[in-house]
């Protein structure tokens, strides 16, 4: 693999990186709203305890997701004697387990949204991800890291 082609290559997986987090948001946001016809939101306290059952299943379902991804993440380990471009696609699915485990975290701003109406918890997710996505960008350095480690 040349040096040209390995920029490409981790210009892609920086590509595809930047993408990913805007795609999961849309596909988080179209299941809280698919979800919206078993929450029951308004102004009284009761529509609000019909909310609960909901919510309980988000939370005992995030953590399980979560730790499946975590754990096929730590299956994904750098070899040296591996191909350069197996290397690549090893640590760009890595790069992809990683975000959607990240953005996952942006879940419950998304509920709290359905539950509330403030907009400022669509702010703070969007935020949360943008810092996710700027915090955890992939670099040759970074691959370069992940590979010797």
């Amino acid at each position: 693999m040349t040096d040209a082609d390995f920029h490409r290559a981790i210009g892609r997986i920086r590509w595809r990186h930047w993408l990913h987090y805007p795609v999961q948001a849309l596909l988080m946001t179209g299941a809280v709203l698919a979800g919206n016809s078993r929450t029951a939101v308004g102004p009284t306290l009761e529509p609000r305890l019909a909310t609960w059952p909901a919510l309980l299943w988000l939370l005992a379902l995030l953590p399980i997701v979560g730790f499946l991804l975590y754990a096929v993440a730590r299956y994904l380990r750098p070899n040296l004697r591996r191909p350069a471009e197996e290397n690549l696609r090893i640590y760009q699915a890595r790069v992809v387990l990683r975000n959607s485990l990240l953005g996952l975290l942006a879940l419950p701003l998304l509920a709290s949204y359905l539950i509330g109406n403030h907009m400022y918890d669509l702010v703070l997710g969007a935020v949360v991800l943008v810092a996710f996505g700027w915090q955890t960008r992939p670099s040759a350095q970074t691959y370069q890291r992940w590979l010797v480690r």
